[in-house]
């Protein structure tokens, strides 16, 4: 039987987490059934090396629309990456050379129905995302149950296992800047102030008032937050490094932090600096963003796989201070975090899902072996994300609190 052949195709192809996913599809994807090709529809990037590495052939179109309409003619899948909305010239591209099947991944959950008739499926990247898209389409005759899934971005856990500095490793690393002796609390993220809620810094400052020794690591600043950090009095407490994308270097700071504070000002559309965190094994704290992106909370079940908190500096630093006194918490943290990434996001598990829809929507046999990992709309999930918006640390905090007291009096 012919290979099908599947088109991963973007806008451009840079270091962002919409490219990365393409990225691990691309590398993932079973070449034994499947012939892989990328478009970069726009412009390239340094990602374009990084999957020729993979010796998986890229095609930078520079625009060119009559080019990608002859590439998608001729190909079996076309996978596209990107907001939810296709571009109108895009769009009738697509309609007058549709290929047997189109699967977009929908990273922000946007939608419009005028050019909706040429996507197969819709697969959004958090449960929270798809939640809130069926609200939002609530008063449309059809709200297109049947194409809307879930399937989260994968993560590389073989590959970010392998590259797990050692202790010994992480030690000479820690002495060799002067960090052995200090408690860090850290976040890594691009320089982007939408992807920072300075509301870390003032809970960190709290809980540096306790623990003299403690200090905050800032992988990837912008001016903005390192003002705040001299307005409210830390600048000796800081610690900042300049971001990379070497893979290597970037786990031996993940495993340099103690606790991992995850405080996105826009929130999450799913995280994988927060799944990176927990597949190294470093617990993570997150707020909860009910009104903004907040697939975060997914990630993190609380009191389980993290902490989740309310968006209070107070609760944060309470949060900090209890992992940090609480050492077989964070152990247990962090023993349950990469097991459940494990268990849900795994690439090759994610990727093993959209062979099984790829393979039934074609009609050929299932050959992936991999449990499916696709969730359809339901009631449950909408469920599911209510309660986790509810179960956060402020709550949880104070049932301990009372069953404490209530230990006490016996």
């Amino acid at each position: 039987m012919n290979k099908i052949k599947v088109i991963e195709a973007v806008n451009q192809l840079g270091l962002g987490g919409t490219e990365y996913a393409l990225q691990l599809y691309s590398k993932f994807l079973d070449k034994t059934h499947f012939e892989v090709s990328v478009i970069a529809l726009l412009e390239g990037g340094p990602r374009v090396q990084l999957i020729e590495d993979l010796g998986i052939s890229v095609t930078v179109l520079n625009g060119d629309l009559n080019k990608f309409g002859e590439l998608i003619k001729d190909t079996d899948v076309l996978h596209w990456h990107g907001n939810g909305i296709l571009e109108q010239d895009v769009y009738e591209i697509i309609k007058a050379n549709k290929p047997k099947l189109v699967i977009q991944t929908n990273v922000f959950g946007f939608f419009e129905n005028t050019t909706y008739d040429v996507i197969d499926y819709d697969l959004f990247i958090s449960k929270m995302i798809l939640v809130r898209r069926m609200q939002l389409d609530r008063k449309l005759k059809n709200r297109f149950e049947e194409k809307r899934k879930v399937l989260p971005y994968p993560v590389d856990v073989d590959l970010l296992s392998k590259q797990i500095p050692d202790q010994p490793a992480l030690l000479a690393f820690k002495k060799q800047r002067n960090l052995d002796d200090l408690f860090i609390v850290g976040r890594i993220g691009r320089a982007d102030n939408a992807k920072f809620d300075l509301v870390s810094l003032d809970a960190f400052k709290i809980f540096a008032e306790q623990i003299s020794h403690s200090r905050f690591l800032l992988l990837g600043a912008t001016p903005e937050m390192i003002s705040h950090a001299e307005k409210i009095g830390i600048t000796d407490k800081l610690i900042v490094c300049e971001n990379t994308s070497d893979l290597q270097e970037l786990l031996y700071y993940y495993k340099t932090i103690d606790i991992f504070l995850a405080a996105s000002a826009i929130g999450e559309s799913f995280g994988m600096v927060i799944a990176e965190a927990m597949t190294s094994g470093t617990p993570v704290v997150t707020i909860s963003t009910e009104d903004r992106d907040n697939a975060q909370i997914e990630l993190i079940d609380h009191n389980e796989t993290g902490i989740v908190t309310s968006n209070d500096q107070h609760q944060i630093a309470e949060a900090l201070q209890y992992l940090y006194e609480d050492t077989a918490a964070r152990t247990r943290l962090s023993s349950a975090s990469r097991a459940k990434i494990l268990k849900a996001y795994q690439a090759q598990n994610i990727v093993g899902s959209l062979e099984q829809l790829i393979y039934k929507h074609l009609g050929r046999p299932i050959n992936s072996r991999t449990p499916n990992l696709l969730i359809n709309f339901s009631k449950a999930l909408i469920n599911d994300y209510k309660k986790r918006c509810i179960n956060i640390y402020g709550r949880s905090a104070i049932r301990k609190i009372i069953l404490w007291q209530l230990e006490k009096l016996r």
